[in-house]
């Protein structure tokens, strides 16, 4: 894992409303051998902007896991700690794609059903 991707990632901050550069990082991370590794720093970016997509950078990285896997933990963890705007959308997409459960807690519990 590269760590200071993962850190740049966590502690992204936009400058004057531009989030373009967080798209540059997040593809770093697709790329990866293991995009896994880089779901914690994901997940903490998601906390630190709770009501934001990042002007719809957030996304990228949303497709990203979808098409890894292997986030639920992640996810469940990270939305217990401090629920998100994509973090709430990515359980609904569970939800609606079939899946009742997120690492043996049900989806309904966690958003309401």
């Amino acid at each position: 894992m590269d760590k200071e991707l993962a850190n740049r990632i966590a502690e992204f901050e936009p400058q004057d409303g531009n989030w373009l550069p967080l798209e540059e990082l997040l593809q770093r991370a697709l790329l990866a051998a293991d995009m896994q590794v880089y779901y914690p720093a994901i997940f903490r970016l998601f906390e630190r902007y709770p009501d934001e997509d990042g002007a719809g950078v957030f996304w990228t990285a949303l497709h990203g896991m979808e098409d890894a896997g292997g986030y639920e933990k992640d996810l469940l963890e990270s939305f217990q700690r401090s629920p998100s705007e994509m973090t709430e959308t990515i359980l609904l997409r569970l939800r609606n794609s079939g899946s009742e459960y997120v690492s043996d807690v049900l989806v309904d519990d966690l958003i309401g059903g």
